[in-house]
């Protein structure tokens, strides 16, 4: 089907406004060894940690699973090779979370990344929303799909 050329033009005209009006977004992590070790999410995770000295609390902020929180932290130390976080034992105020000195320099450095891009090209990085997204628990009665080798 052949459309005429006035209709090619407008089609091009709308395209290319559309690719000027187009916002960039961007996704950081670090890796380690070609492993994955921690992206935007564990730097809103972190960050949520290191201000109220709770991953509990931390979760509740971001819209993540305690669970899924739990085990995207102890990837990344295994992958780091070094705890993250410090678990407080007792009752009360005795207990919470807080950042290991790995944890703070791992926080540091991907704050630091996050700042330049934005710095660069401003705020491009996953909202609130997307982040939570990736770990809100999922619904149960899926059946998971195995790939046939």
């Amino acid at each position: 089907m052949r459309r005429n050329a006035t209709e090619g033009v407008g089609a091009l005209q709308s395209a290319h406004e559309s690719i000027l009006a187009a916002q960039p977004k961007t996704k950081i992590w670090l890796e380690h060894g070609g492993r994955f070790m921690i992206g935007d999410g564990g730097l809103h995770l972190l960050e949520g940690i290191a201000r109220s000295g709770s991953l509990a609390e931390a979760v509740r902020e971001i819209g993540w699973s305690y669970r899924h929180a739990w085990g995207y932290l102890r990837r990344a130390e295994v992958v780091l090779g070094a705890a993250v976080l410090l678990r407080g034992r007792g009752k009360g105020a005795a207990r919470g979370t807080t950042l290991t000195p790995s944890g703070r320099l791992l926080l540091q450095r991907l704050r630091a990344l996050r700042d330049r891009i934005e710095e660069a090209l401003g705020p491009t990085g996953p909202t609130r929303d997307e982040i939570a997204s990736r770990g809100r628990p999922r619904a149960r009665g899926r059946a998971k799909t195995t790939r046939r080798r």
